[in-house]
């Protein structure tokens, strides 16, 4: 107990459903911010790109306007100037022949022949021991003789107004990511708290009843998913009730059916007493010690065939013929004081018979028991009590018929209630039997029906047994 009371505080459900959905935001806002700031980056870059080609065309423009080769190409500093001022970044140029020799502007530039294959190519390098965007553009010019030159200009710039602008964009994407994702979890918090307020309601609601407090409870404004949890509550508050007030009637029966024989017993004491020779008084004792007996053992096997025992009974293969046989005898010398024919009839489909079925084997034997006692019990002298079992192909169906006074149709259905006897029978019981037969017929999943015998007289108690491994809905 204290093993769960620990994990219901460790494992609330506000906090589980605040981490289902807080967890994902805190995977998709880093996946967003990333996505964001790879486009802006992206953007920035092509932005800065094109105005490093523009650079280079202009140099490619002032060499073609020379009206010299590339090798006699001289920039003035004024040029350099007017092109190259940067207050954040500085800007290199140089020019590389066709065969990569250098040829004027700054040496330092990293030249790499592999870059003039495509008239345009960019990449990032290190120059005078900064990191600086290189672009080598690939140009042609024709002198006055008509001839033919190839030469590359590498323009390299620093990186810095790259790098700060990056700095802004991720700082503007990241704050309100940050802010969005607060104002959410907050918003998340206070609507899974409001949220699970009726479950809260509904612990405060049954916390405060007492254990006789089982009427269902009302609870108004309740969405519908802790709807169905209040339903079930109330439908399991329902059957307590039930249980509770058929234990309390079992007890109240039971003390009745108890304080007969007792007073009977105490009567024939008292009276034994008062004589000499108290023989007679003793036998109505020890019939009345019987009486009483025989009631107790039938409560003591009612208590142990309750549905909870279906969680400790153990099913084994059994016999059901051979079984029915050994009732047969333990009721046999019953029969016999009232001169009742009792008999034994066994059917089966197929030439091979097979009577096995999973059951309890001493639970089953109190069913068989009971029913022939049943039977013997309500059969008057020299009538016929005949004990079937048939095997059929799913199933196994047990038959106990006599041809004594019978069961009225309208009571059919409350013969196996406990203390219930039938109406204008003399005979006395306990009332316990038929309902001990009820729990052991439910407990093995069978099913039992009564009805009337051959031409309207006597009853027959019909038990169907499933084979193991059979549907029997099939």
């Amino acid at each position: 107990m204290n093993r769960l009371f620990k994990l219901s505080q460790g494992r609330t459900l506000r906090k589980q459903l605040f981490l289902w959905v807080t967890i994902p935001m805190f995977i998709l806002v880093p996946l967003d911010t990333t996505i964001l700031y790879k486009v802006g980056s992206h953007f920035i870059e092509q932005s800065f790109d094109e105005m490093l080609e523009d650079i280079a065309n202009d140099v490619v423009a002032m060499i073609s306007e020379s009206g010299k080769s590339p090798e006699n190409f001289r920039m003035s500093t004024e040029s350099q100037t007017v092109l190259f001022s940067d207050k954040d970044d500085k800007t290199y140029f140089a020019i590389y022949d066709a065969q990569g020799h250098y040829l004027s502007g700054d040496a330092a530039l990293p030249f790499n022949i592999k870059d003039t294959l495509n008239h345009r190519h960019l990449r990032y390098a290190k120059a005078h021991g900064e990191v600086v965007r290189l672009l080598t553009l690939r140009s042609k010019i024709v002198d006055p003789l008509n001839q033919a030159h190839t030469y590359s200009v590498l323009i390299a710039e620093t990186v810095n107004k790259r790098n700060d602008l990056r700095s802004r964009i991720l700082f503007a994407i990241i704050l309100p990511q940050l802010l969005l994702l607060l104002v959410c979890s907050v918003m998340l918090l206070a609507g899974v708290t409001k949220g699970l307020r009726p479950l809260h309601e509904l612990n405060e609601e049954i916390a405060k009843r007492s254990s006789t407090q089982l009427e269902p409870v009302m609870l108004n404004n309740v969405p519908e998913e802790a709807m169905v949890l209040i339903n079930s509550i109330n439908l399991l508050m329902g059957r307590l009730n039930n249980a509770i007030l058929a234990q309390n009637q079992f007890i109240a029966d039971a003390a009745h059916q108890l304080r007969t024989p007792l007073a009977g017993i105490q009567a024939q004491v008292e009276l034994a007493l008062r004589q000499d020779q108290p023989q007679h008084q003793l036998r109505m004792i020890s019939d009345s010690v019987t009486k009483l007996t025989h009631i107790v053992n039938q409560l003591l096997r009612l208590s142990h065939n309750q549905p909870e025992a279906a969680n400790i009974i153990a099913l084994k293969p059994v016999n059901l013929l051979a079984l029915a046989q050994d009732a047969c005898v333990d009721v046999i010398h019953f029969a016999l004081q009232k001169n009742i024919d009792l008999g034994l009839e066994s059917s089966a489909d197929g030439p091979l018979p097979d009577f096995t079925i999973s059951a309890d084997k001493q639970r089953l034997k109190i069913l068989l028991v009971n029913l022939l006692d049943n039977a013997v019990r309500y059969t008057p002298e020299g009538g016929k009590v005949t004990l079937s079992v048939i095997a059929l192909d799913k199933w196994i169906d047990v038959k106990v018929e006599d041809n004594g006074i019978g069961i009225p149709e309208q009571e059919h259905a409350m013969v196996f209630e406990r203390f219930h006897r039938v109406l204008n029978h003399a005979q006395e019981g306990s009332g316990l039997g038929l309902s001990i037969v009820k729990e052991i017929v439910a407990l093995h999943g069978a099913s039992i029906t009564v009805s009337a015998g051959a031409q309207g007289v006597g009853t027959v108690m019909s038990v169907r047994f499933q084979r193991p491994g059979s549907d029997a809905s099939a």
